[in-house]
């Protein structure tokens, strides 16, 4: 197990293990690239993988991009992530995806954390290397790798002319240069649809069919070719050959005979060694695997290579990835397949059906500020053309983009306003009521003044005998409470209902009553 550390903040650094750190996996088969960070301690927006070996199809050759965005690895790979571990799988390996592969976190502040070490991975292929024995009639076939390969391998199998012949603990095989002439190829337990090229003991006896590429990724409507050799025994005269698509039928039909196929195969190879088939106007039925058969006059003179070749049909596709950069709203387009198209191609651009010219573009990727080039994108590959993806509306996926802006902000100013005329309504309504509500107290402290009389002097005195003097004009009352008379007289009133007055009792802590009298002369 390999520990490695990614830098957080700058201060904080994350144990991540990874295991193993190197790997040896064989050529069409898949591999597992697995880390783990069990103990971080901030919040992970997403995790990608990718190899500085790509870096030429990257936007900035300093900031790395998802390795499932590269053409090169189309349909082949995927990514399993949670909050403590994250796993790569590759699958149907090329010679090609031998490399370092690393793992990038980015947290949801949006920082980027790298692992400091990678995987370093290693394709290779099965090799039959043939040695003479300690007899001239023994030759002694080995099952090899140029690297030790990771997974376990129980056991062996041995294959001559294409037919399975013996299963072995050992990677050594011992055979009779006279009596087990043939071709022999190998495989290992894990991998058995995976044989390794083949080696002639005795040259005159030999059966063959190599394939070029064994994987072949081409888009629908376009040609698919299958380049290959054979060879068969000097001595048989050679009487047919052709390719077919069942395995699993007692007499193999030509596909040039197969409905299926009608006017749409061409065999382009000889009689001699090149048996290369080229299929025009592919389908998405025609996907499948396909084999190569010769026949001789000869009993028993036939042979199919077997494995064959496995093709795959796809359409072109643009996928959004969208980001966020401090110069704006960013996209990339992506032009996407569901295999890893054939032959390198050159990815082109179009823009409303014009080609696009004046934009940064890597590999199938095409770089786009989303206030600046709203519009239908699709893409194709150069020698096809007309076989383009469907369009891709930009102002669809950057949220409708400025004109979507506007309508925002109009959608902003109306409810601003919306909200000033209700505060003004509120304060209205508000305003109203209080006015109403202090004419009324005023009003009710009014009309209860005319249920009593203005009190005389004489009742007001606390002596009856006593006579009023000139002078004494004040009284004074330590309390007076005045209630309203429910047997007065309802009087019309024309103010509305909220200035009715409410009946209430009106207490005054003191009263002075001033009165002045003319003196007596």
């Amino acid at each position: 197990m390999v520990m490695y550390t990614v830098s957080v903040s700058g201060t904080l650094d994350v144990n991540v293990s990874c295991s193993p750190q190197t790997i040896c996996a064989l050529r069409e088969s898949e591999v597992d690239l697995r880390c783990i960070y069990p103990n971080i301690s901030f919040n992970i927006k997403f995790v990608f993988w990718f190899s500085f070996k790509q870096k030429a199809k990257w936007r900035n050759e300093e900031h790395p991009e998802d390795l499932a965005l590269d053409s090169d690895y189309a349909g082949r790979v995927s990514t399993e992530s949670t909050d403590s571990n994250s796993t790569l799988t590759i699958r149907d390996l090329r010679k090609r995806d031998s490399g370092e592969y690393h793992l990038m976190i980015i947290t949801e502040q949006g920082e980027k954390h790298l692992s400091s070490t990678a995987f370093n991975l290693t394709v290779t292929d099965l090799q039959v290397r043939m040695n003479s024995g300690t007899k001239q009639s023994t030759q002694t076939l080995t099952c090899t790798t140029s690297c030790n390969l990771t997974s376990e391998i129980y056991s062996y199998t041995w294959y001559k002319n294409g037919g399975n012949v013996k299963r072995t603990k050992d990677q050594t095989l011992s055979v009779s240069s006279s009596k087990d002439a043939g071709s022999y190829s190998c495989s290992i337990s894990s991998h058995e649809d995976i044989h390794s090229n083949a080696v002639c003991v005795s040259d005159d006896t030999c059966w063959s069919v190599t394939y070029t590429d064994r994987r072949v990724c081409v888009l629908e409507g376009s040609s698919a070719e299958f380049p290959s050799n054979y060879s068969h025994p000097q001595d048989y005269k050679l009487h047919e050959n052709f390719w077919h698509f069942n395995w699993f039928v007692e007499q193999p039909k030509d596909l040039r005979h197969e409905e299926q196929f009608a006017g749409r195969v061409e065999f382009i190879g000889d009689k001699e060694r090149n048996s290369t088939l080229r299929i025009r106007d592919v389908r998405k039925n025609d996907s499948g695997e396909y084999y190569f058969r010769v026949t001789t006059k000869t009993k028993g003179g036939k042979f199919s290579g077997k494995p064959g070749v496995i093709l795959n049909v796809t359409v072109l596709q643009v996928r959004v990835i969208s980001s966020t950069a401090s110069d704006g709203q960013t996209v990339t387009l992506v032009c996407s397949s569901t295999c890893t198209l054939s032959n390198n191609p050159t990815y082109i651009w179009y823009k409303n059906g014009q080609p696009v010219s004046n934009k940064l573009t890597r590999d199938n990727k095409l770089y786009l500020k989303c206030s600046e080039d709203t519009g239908s994108y699709s893409c194709a590959v150069r020698g096809h053309e007309q076989l383009r993806s469907p369009d891709q509306t930009l102002s669809e996926v950057c949220g409708g983009g400025p004109k979507m802006s506007s309508v925002l902000i109009a959608v902003g100013v109306v409810v601003f306003l919306l909200i000033i005329l209700i505060t003004a309504a509120a304060l209205w309504v508000w305003t109203r009521k209080t006015k109403g509500s202090r004419s009324s107290e005023a009003s009710g402290q009014h009309d209860s003044a005319h249920v009593y009389d203005t009190p005389s002097a004489m009742d007001m005195t606390s002596d009856p005998t006593s006579s009023v003097s000139d002078n004494q004009d004040d009284v004074h009352y330590s309390s007076v409470q005045f209630k309203p008379s429910h047997s007065q007289e309802k009087r019309p009133c024309s103010r509305h209902p909220e200035e009715t007055i409410k009946e209430q009792d009106v207490e005054y802590a003191a009263v002075n009553f001033n009165r002045h009298t003319v003196a007596k002369k």
